[in-house]
């Protein structure tokens, strides 16, 4: 009779103690996913202010085209891209070119006067520390879920169930360089 018994209680343990390992596998991988969405609803609110300082700045600073320009290509990239790298890549050549039309902006006095121009500016500064803490939540996330993956047992129920590495939100390395100061 005892026997018996744990012929049945060990193979019970097991999948109970499987469903467990999956069950929080799932559960970071969901928490990650969630993460991204809100990444992506970050960048898309950020992408709407966009043309709106753009084109505050181009009212004022017409003999500055090249770094609209440049803005603007790079707006249109992140828009496009399909994949993370390039939604990274796209990003980091973004964050680029808003560094130049920031600081087009601040050199610029009749920017200074221009109240419309100077809100804009703090909802795009605003909306990228958004964005900032949005990747960082993702970030770590991801790395949580995949050191799990990575480590006994649960590597083994990550390979069983398909859970695959997730790759974390950077940007390139010429982010927050400083650049020369630019006159009007």
């Amino acid at each position: 009779m005892r026997v018996s018994v744990l012929y049945f209680l060990i193979p019970a343990s097991l999948a109970t103690y499987g469903g467990f390992l999956y069950y929080r596998l799932a559960w970071l991988h969901h928490q990650s996913v969630r993460a991204l969405q809100h990444v992506d609803a970050q960048l898309n609110s950020h992408h709407q202010l966009l043309p709106h300082l753009i084109l505050a700045i181009a009212q004022h600073a017409h003999h500055e085209r090249e770094i609209l320009d440049n803005a603007i290509k790079a707006r249109r990239a992140v828009l496009n891209a399909r994949t993370l790298e390039e939604r990274m890549m796209a990003s980091s050549q973004l964050s680029h070119a808003l560094r130049h039309l920031f600081q087009l902006s601040e050199a610029c006095s009749l920017l200074h006067m221009n109240d419309e121009a100077s809100l804009i500016h703090m909802q795009v500064v605003v909306a990228e520390q958004k964005i900032a803490l949005a990747r960082e939540y993702y970030n770590h996330v991801t790395q949580h879920y995949n050191e799990r993956i990575s480590r006994f047992p649960h590597n083994l129920m990550a390979h069983i169930a398909g859970f695959e590495r997730k790759i974390p939100f950077e940007l390139g390395d010429h982010v927050g360089h400083s650049f020369a100061r630019m006159e009007c």
